[in-house]
């Protein structure tokens, strides 16, 4: 490669550069300049604040009773799924440590025949 033809490369990178750092550059001057009509055209006089807080103050408002009253509903709610949701596993699980104490309990004592008892010939009662 020639130096010639280096710097062909070299010029033809840079200009890339440059268009693309000039495009980005446009674009944030057009947001910076929507922001700026933006506020512009709000009303920044005292009755126009007053305005605009009185709005926040109303939505504020709004959210907190929202919230306390989703609050309010929440342990109702928790209680009914987790008696919904966990009710046939807990069934499951009662029936399988049924059977496994079933399994480790000792067997019951067999009843001894007494040999005198059985010796004894069985009378009928009149």
């Amino acid at each position: 490669m020639t130096i010639q033809e280096r710097f062909g490369a070299l010029e033809a990178e840079a200009k890339g550069r440059l268009r693309k750092v000039l495009s980005n550059g446009n674009a944030r001057l057009m947001e910076l300049d929507e922001r700026l009509a933006r506020i512009a055209k709000d009303d920044w006089t005292v009755p126009g604040l007053r305005r605009h807080i009185d709005q926040l103050r109303s939505r504020a408002g709004n959210m907190r009773a929202e919230a306390t009253r989703k609050a309010q509903e929440l342990p109702g709610e928790a209680v009914t799924r987790l008696a919904t949701g966990t009710r046939a596993p807990i069934q499951n699980l009662a029936k399988g440590l049924a059977d496994l104490a079933k399994r480790l309990e000792p067997p019951r004592p067999k009843p001894v025949k007494d040999p005198e008892v059985e010796a004894q010939p069985k009378t009928k009662a009149s």
